[in-house]
């Protein structure tokens, strides 16, 4: 029996290795491998015998810069996942489907220029390594077109998740925000609270921004009074949440929307220490279902994101975008669904 003899000094078998030990040219080999049917039935089983005892795997680097697809698609997220850890593994498992590789780069700022420079880092590295294309929450959306310049330059496919980029155009999943927040109102109301508190992460950040605009909205007509407290993120600092309820209008409020889980979670806690009881004595709903494994927390009622239909969308848009690089940028926004708890 003919054995085929493996490369020396352990290197990996190449379209050349297998063309000299089948005696064809690598043009014919490279056309089996692709799957081609120009070749002769008789030869390319030959050649895939062949190939399969050298234990040859394309190199996908090589391939792309003859096909200018590498397979390799890049994901830069914030390294406290949290709410996008679904997402993240919803788009693995969907970029597997595909036959393709994940790349992961994870941003240790939230906000700010030292986090819009990091990500700015991480963005050039995915361009040096020729990925595919990039799925980004990012880290300021206010980033003018001149932060991506390079990525517009390269044409490198961009689909932005969760916080949008208004200055900048390009193709974007996320959570019909502002619909939220109106429902959010809406079912403060509907439970009877006539003083409402609003806490947000400032208006900067688009999912802050619209959820507030949503839920003011929402309350406008309603005979209800609204008072409100820019956190200026989504974690909370207990001093600041204990003098705004201890304060003004604050402390005869009845019914809570904190625009993130942690916000209503810390906000609980802190009135708890002033003496007041939830749902005795106020009502509070979150957003983001992030509090479901945690055993240490009130079941709280809150809005489900759907973040692994946002990974699905993201990885759909971004393979869209490869094969249709001319179509006019895309927003899909999807909707969050209430999810009943013991804070309502």
């Amino acid at each position: 029996m003919k054995t085929h003899k493996k490369p020396a000094n352990g290197r990996q078998a190449s379209l050349k290795i297998i063309a000299e030990q089948t005696g064809v040219s690598m043009m014919t080999v490279s056309r089996t491998l692709r799957g081609l049917n120009s070749v002769a039935p008789k030869t390319a089983a030959k050649i895939r015998k062949v190939a399969e005892s050298l234990r040859y795997r394309p190199n996908k680097l090589v391939e792309g810069l003859r096909t200018g697809r590498t397979g390799m698609i890049a994901a830069v997220l914030p390294t406290t996942l949290g709410f996008y850890e679904e997402a993240l593994r919803s788009i693995e498992s969907s970029l597997d489907k595909l036959n393709c590789s994940l790349i992961l780069n994870m941003v240790a700022q939230d906000f700010g220029q030292d986090a819009m420079r990091e990500e700015l880092r991480r963005l050039h590295r995915c361009i040096d390594l020729r990925v595919d294309g990039v799925i980004l929450r990012p880290v300021n959306d206010d980033a003018n077109a001149v932060y991506f310049n390079e990525v517009m330059e390269r044409g490198m496919p961009l689909v932005v998740i969760d916080r949008k980029l208004p200055d900048f155009e390009c193709d974007f999943v996320g959570t019909d925000d502002r619909s939220g927040g109106g429902a959010a109102a809406r079912k403060l109301l509907s439970a009877g609270c006539r003083h409402l508190a609003l806490l947000h992460a400032g208006t900067r950040i688009s999912t802050s921004r619209e959820r507030r605009e949503g839920f003011l909205a929402a309350t406008q007509n309603s005979g209800a009074s609204v008072c409100e407290l820019d956190c200026g993120s989504f974690l909370a600092d207990p001093a600041q949440l204990a003098g705004f309820f201890e304060s003004g209008a604050a402390k005869s409020v009845d019914g809570i929307f904190a625009v993130g889980d942690l916000l209503a979670r810390d906000t609980i806690q802190v009135l708890k220490g002033l003496g007041r009881e939830c749902p005795r004595d106020f009502k509070v709903l979150g957003f983001g279902r992030l509090l479901l494994n945690d055993p240490s927390s009130v079941r709280l009622a809150t809005f489900d994101q759907h973040p692994g239909q946002i990974g699905e969308e993201a990885v759909r848009l971004l393979m869209d975008r490869l094969d249709n690089p001319g179509k006019p940028p895309r927003s899909v926004h999807l909707p969050a669904a209430f999810v009943a708890g013991e804070t309502l």
